[in-house]
């Protein structure tokens, strides 16, 4: 397969993607499925949530459900915002990346 590069061709522009730098894992849409997911992929959680999800049938358990819907509803929590945390000060840093300052040579002249 080849590859053609035009330099300077404004007309081919538009066929490529821009250089702007994400490395964001979530959007504002797309967090709760995705963490969800993200969580349920470790064994334990997935332990936890048929454990707790038993406990809410009266007649084979002798405590209240409160007492695993609770701590795994917590954990979930703090886990979601660690995750969010991480990713916006990703975001953060891909802004600071894609704002910095760089030089275009275009028709022989560099600028910046």
């Amino acid at each position: 397969m080849q590859r053609f590069v035009y330099i300077n061709d404004e007309s081919c522009r538009d066929s490529y993607r821009d250089n702007r730098v994400s490395n964001t894992k979530y959007t504002l849409w797309n967090f709760l499925p995705k963490n969800l997911l993200e969580q349920f992929r470790r064994f334990m959680n997935q332990y936890f949530l048929l454990i707790a999800c038993l406990q809410l049938w009266p007649t084979i358990t002798p405590v209240s459900p409160a007492t695993t819907w609770g701590p795994l509803a917590i954990i979930f929590i703090v886990s979601a915002s660690k995750e969010a945390w991480d990713d916006y000060n990703r975001y953060l840093s891909d802004k600071k990346v894609n704002e910095r300052r760089i030089w275009v040579v275009k028709d022989g002249i560099r600028r910046q």
